[in-house]
């Protein structure tokens, strides 16, 4: 651990320093698809664990994970209107937490016993839950996602096994190298080299502005504290690659701590379409689900490639290129190690300056927030980038 505690932006367990500044911003914990209204399921989030609950209005709830009464884990009980029971003694909480019914007991003795819930909402496709201390604050919008056009949740969150700020600072010069295998595939051979990145400090994070060989610029995005954008244009397989900001495909990406040797990303895209074009692109969308190669990624095959036991090239040539896309992610970011030795790294100007200005804003706010002093209040762009 560090010996100044603001410099540590990978632990986010309950009191660490980044735990604290990213429990103070609305987290997305789920997609709204994957919970049908009356179910529970357990949830952990930087190395906490949570019973979210769909009562059967269709509203969401998060509590505790365990019953208060003998620490059963409550996401195994039934959901009953829009409270929770656990299954071992039957003993009832409301989405707010607290305790209203305990079979056999005096009905008085359920109103002392209380377990902490917090605050959810819906929005983008994602169910968002506040989990710092007081009032939550006003959630955070992303405009550019509010207007016309399809708004598709990406595949199943990834779940993979390295620190949150392995991915959130992934940077734009890597996609020449890391990418080129899935490029070869598409019949891109050219490789467009980045000559130089420029990034700045803005109102809600970090714009950088990518220099690349025989090609417009790119403009990348990062929301602190762990929201990374690419706009992009659409691919027939499906693939996200940034090319300006002019790009048919919007898409955000919230890298979330699990615990602090594995993450979990949520995304979302805007593809703005409407009317017929819309239709064809759903059932566009539709045949590429339906295809057996382009059904989810198998991150045992990275894993395997990891272990030296195969390597990109050698993955399946029918394989859709965008599976291969992030397979590719997958085993350099997950091939820094879960957290990687930032004191042996040898960072450079052009590929890395991205990377220098998040870890040094994370740094900033965390030492405020250890100081006590007044935090940057991030805010979004009315309007959307031209």
């Amino acid at each position: 651990m560090h010996e100044e505690p603001w410099r540590d932006f990978v632990h986010t367990g309950p009191g660490t320093v980044a735990g604290r500044y990213l429990r103070q911003f609305w987290q997305p914990i789920a997609r709204v698809q994957d919970l049908d209204a009356g179910r529970a399921i357990p949830i952990r989030i930087m190395s906490e664990s949570f019973t979210l609950f769909r009562g059967e209005s269709g509203q969401f709830h998060l509590v505790e994970f365990r019953c208060a009464h003998r620490g059963t884990q409550l996401s195994v009980g039934w959901v009953e209107g829009d409270s929770i029971r656990c299954r071992y003694h039957g003993w009832r909480y409301e989405g707010s937490g607290q305790c209203v019914e305990q079979p056999g007991e005096d009905p008085a003795w359920a109103s002392r016993v209380r377990i902490r819930g917090y605050p959810c909402q819906q929005y983008l496709g994602l169910i968002f839950a506040y989990l710092g201390e007081g009032e939550a604050p006003p959630m955070r919008r992303f405009v550019e996602f509010e207007r016309e056009g399809i708004l598709l949740d990406t595949t199943t969150p990834q779940l993979w096994p390295c620190n949150y700020f392995n991915r959130v600072e992934n940077d734009p010069s890597h996609v020449p190298f890391t990418h080129r295998e899935s490029a070869r595939r598409r019949g891109n051979t050219a490789q467009r080299m980045v000559r130089m990145v420029r990034s700045e400090e803005t109102e809600f994070g970090v714009r950088s502005v990518v220099d690349i060989e025989n090609g417009p610029p790119q403009y990348i995005d990062f929301h602190m504290p762990n929201v990374n954008q690419v706009r992009a244009p659409e691919r027939r397989d499906g693939t996200n690659r940034t090319d300006g900001r002019s790009g048919s495909i919007n898409s955000l990406f919230w890298r979330v701590p699990v615990d602090d040797e594995s993450c979990i990303s949520f995304a979302v895209e805007l593809i703005p379409v409407t009317g017929e074009a819309a239709v064809a692109y759903r059932q566009q969308r539709q045949q590429l689900a339906e295809d057996p190669l382009d059904d989810g990624v198998d991150w045992g095959w990275s894993d395997r490639i990891l272990a030296g036991d195969l390597s990109l090239e050698d993955v399946d040539v029918e394989l859709a290129a965008s599976k291969l896309f992030w397979m590719e992610d997958y085993v350099t970011q997950s091939g820094q190690g879960p957290i990687p030795d930032r004191a042996a790294e040898h960072l450079v100007h052009i590929a890395d300056e991205s990377v220098i200005l998040k870890r040094q804003i994370w740094q900033r706010e965390l030492r405020a927030l250890y100081q006590g002093q007044p935090l940057k209040q991030w805010v979004e762009a009315e309007v959307a980038p031209a």
